[in-house]
């Protein structure tokens, strides 16, 4: 059955359904209200909505206010003479009247006998239950369930692809009964528990699948990697003038294992900023060449890409590992001789932006791949970059800790790793939150006494350019407020509009003490390391998640001097966002407290997933159903019957 074959749905409402995504039955079915309305006769109960009976006892005046208009009237309700107020209801004056009974909804208070309504309905007709609001324009409430009714007498009951017994464990709803509780609730609970259901079923859904794949890619094989030991364990004691931490040497020796395994590695490395992950990387690279497979290293910036490629070279270059970086900046002839290189299996590793996932890009014996700040990546781009070797193993890596329920729900299929402690030496980023009276009185002036003292600083803002749209500070005001009060001294500009070449220079300026203050954009995050920054300055910084302000201010600190960061801020609201900040360094608790604040979508700043865009679930509010989907599912894919239905279906759905 279509659409357009129901009752009510004309060519106009049959519009109005597809921009609102209602493009069939199903998705008409499961088309959750925004609210719902509750009408019940109540008592007078301070403080709570109610809904109350009473007779006026007098008529409605209008008071005209600046802006509104204010509507009262007196009216008996339980022995007692009470006020009602409401505003910008002036039809009232004219359908009711001294004597009139009426059901009056809103909040009442005891001290001044007063309620403040937010509906008046006369007594004949006001009907007690529970409405369904979908706040649609175009289709009021009783016609869309008119839709909807129709619809569901048409549903047909089939045998669910998850058993019943799953849903009665925990008192969820499915087939009819969900739907009727959905758009017909009798219970005040009905909505709730149907929501409940809704979510359970789609994270169980959900988990099912991320189950197969994962059970598909451990069916995946690979030939097992020959690597000297004795050459691995001499060129880590060689390149490392320190102890690797215990959660280094556990990744080192689970990548290691794994790669001398018959199966792909596929893990995710998590590590806060300043961690060791690239050690890690490094490490792992050098043991596939040991191998004799060659490496690629893909970064999403370009000044991350450079940075990864020196580092790599300093590490390799004196074990004749041969190291190179492609990025859209290499001039053309040495494309050519790098593309040929790879082919011909003369590179070992390769380090790149997303120009290495060009069709030119080719390998003799690609058989290692990291992906550094994953997140940053689409699906389909880490496809393509896993389909340039056989089964290669893959090291996705991020400096963004992200919280249990969102890394099982986004990797989970794939080993999570992560590396919690810090080097030794490693010494905290002293983190203030300013007001602007103190930017002038107290930011500046320590800026600039670092800088005598022969240091360096970062003055970030969130835009580049001035807009009448927004109050917030752009980085080329910034960069001249800067000149006028540090007249002595280099300032330099980075942003996202600068071509490539014009970025590289201005890091290389910085990092080679040829600018003294870069004013810069959030694209400084990752990807540049000055060991001698020491300043990192955060204007308006309530607009940046909180794990992006602790991945900037790691950008300082990273030599031997202590690191500071000033988070300018116009209010004491923004204060309480941001005091975590001040509170600790761990990323997890960071990450934790950002996702809480700001959702999954926002807090990747990317929507390149599409497991993230549930419909009904909230993977951080609903934690105890995902993890209950999630165990569930791990028993119902021992069932060959629901093995074999996913495999063969993209998408299920109950109610077709």
């Amino acid at each position: 059955m279509n659409l357009k074959d129901l009752k009510g749905v004309g060519q106009k409402t049959y519009e109005i359904l597809r921009s609102k995504g209602i493009k069939d039955i199903p998705s008409l079915l499961t088309y959750i209200p925004s609210s719902y309305k509750v009408y019940k006769l109540t008592p007078l109960v301070e403080g709570e909505i109610i809904n109350v009976i009473g007779m006026l006892t007098s008529g409605v005046s209008v008071l005209k206010l600046k802006n509104a208009k204010k509507i009262s009237f007196s009216m008996a309700v339980e022995g007692i003479i009470v006020q009602v107020v409401l505003f910008n209801q002036e039809y009232l004056k004219k359908t009711i009247d001294m004597g009139d009974e009426v059901v009056v909804i809103g909040k009442y208070d005891n001290k001044f006998r007063t309620i403040t309504a937010t509906k008046v309905i006369k007594r004949k007709d006001y009907k007690e239950g529970i409405f369904p609001d979908y706040n649609i324009d175009g289709i009021n409430n009783p016609s869309f369930q008119r839709i909807v009714k129709e619809a569901v007498e048409y549903y047909k009951e089939k045998e669910l692809v998850i058993p019943t017994s799953y849903f009665d464990k925990y008192g969820y709803l499915y087939g009819k009964r969900l739907l009727l509780a959905i758009h017909f609730p009798e219970l005040d609970t009905d909505n709730i528990k149907a929501l409940q259901s809704l979510k359970y079923y789609e994270l169980v859904d959900y988990s099912i699948r991320m189950g197969i794949i994962r059970k598909n890619l451990s069916e995946v094989l690979k030939k097992p990697k020959d690597i000297d030991l004795d050459r691995l364990r001499e060129f880590t004691n060689t390149i490392t003038s320190f102890e690797l931490t215990k959660d280094q040497k556990e990744s080192v020796n689970e990548i290691y294992l794994k790669m001398k395994s018959n199966h792909p590695l596929n893990m995710l490395l998590e590590g806060d900023v300043g961690s060791g992950k690239t050690i890690v990387a490094i490490i792992s690279c050098y043991m596939n060449y040991l191998a004799n497979y060659q490496s690629l290293v893909i970064a999403p910036t370009e000044a991350l890409a450079q940075q990864h490629f020196k580092t790599f070279s300093s590490y390799l270059s004196k074990f004749n590992v041969n190291v190179k970086l492609l990025t859209s900046s290499t001039k053309a002839k040495e494309r050519e001789e790098i593309l040929d290189g790879l082919k011909k299996g003369i590179i070992d590793i390769i380090i790149g932006t997303t120009s290495l996932l060009s069709d030119e890009v080719s390998f003799e014996n690609l058989g290692f791949i990291v992906c550094d700040e994953q997140h940053k990546f689409g699906v389909n781009q880490r496809k393509i970059i896993r389909e340039k070797g056989i089964n290669p193993d893959v090291l996705y890596t991020t400096a963004t800790p992200i919280p249990r329920t969102l890394s099982l729900t986004l990797f989970g299929d794939m080993d999570l790793k992560t590396i919690k402690t810090l080097p030794v030496g490693k010494k905290p980023i002293e983190t203030k939150i300013c007001s602007y009276r103190e930017y002038v009185s107290k930011v500046l002036p320590f800026v600039e006494k670092e800088i005598n003292e022969g240091r360096q600083a970062y003055f970030v803002s969130p835009l580049i350019d001035s807009s009448e749209n927004s109050e917030l500070t752009s980085v080329k005001k910034v960069e001249s407020d800067l000149k006028t009060y540090f007249k002595s001294y280099n300032i330099g500009l980075l942003h996202g509009r600068l071509d490539p070449i014009s970025k590289m220079n201005v890091i290389n300026d910085f990092i080679n003490k040829k600018i003294d203050i870069l004013a810069s954009t959030s694209v400084i995050e990752v990807g540049i390391n000055n060991p001698n920054a020491s300043v990192m300055v955060i204007i308006d910084a309530h607009n940046f998640g909180l794990s992006s302000i602790h991945q900037l201010r790691g950008r300082v600190g990273r030599g031997t001097d202590n690191g500071y960061c000033f988070l300018m801020i116009s209010n004491s609201t923004e204060k309480d966002k941001l005091k975590i900040l001040e509170e600790t360094q761990d990323g997890f608790r960071i990450s934790e407290e950002d996702l809480r604040q700001r959702g999954p979508g926002d807090f990747l700043g990317v929507n390149q997933s599409g497991s993230l865009k549930f419909r009904f679930a909230d993977i951080f509010k609903d934690d105890e159903i995902f993890s209950n989907a999630l165990a569930d599912s791990k028993e119902l894919i021992k069932d060959d019957n629901i093995v074999e239905y996913y495999q063969n279906h993209l998408y299920n759905d109950n109610f077709d």
